[in-house]
């Protein structure tokens, strides 16, 4: 998706043991901040959700997502405020299908949790 271009940037990577662990740090001066907020910027969900389904795809060789469930905003992200994001994935098996959970997070807060189904 061309505008998330520069949208973050990965800083680290860690292997967990169901998992891995992402940490981004944001763009505070990316172009899609001028139209979500230009006086006050809140990092887009759906910039969020790309940037995870994007993580996801490159750290698992491209697997196919089916189906996204239970995307939760918990906490806005004001990216002069909050300039890097933990993101922890878990893949796991429940009731015979694969899946993944990725919670993005500081030390302090929870900003967005979201699952997705492999298919």
């Amino acid at each position: 998706m061309a505008t998330l271009k520069a949208f973050y940037q990965r800083t680290v990577e860690t292997k967990i043991e169901n998992g891995f662990v992402i940490n981004v740090k944001l763009n505070a001066n990316h172009e899609v901040y001028q139209g979500h907020f230009p006086e006050k910027p809140v990092a887009p969900g759906a910039a969020l959700t790309q940037m995870v389904l994007d993580e996801v795809a490159e750290k698992t060789n491209g697997r196919h997502i089916t189906e996204l469930r239970q995307i939760k905003f918990l906490s806005v992200i004001d990216p002069t405020q909050v300039s890097g994001l933990e993101l922890v994935f878990e893949i796991k098996q429940r009731n015979g299908v694969e899946m993944f959970t990725c919670l993005g997070k500081t030390e302090t807060t929870n900003y967005f949790k979201l699952n997705g189904i492999f298919g």
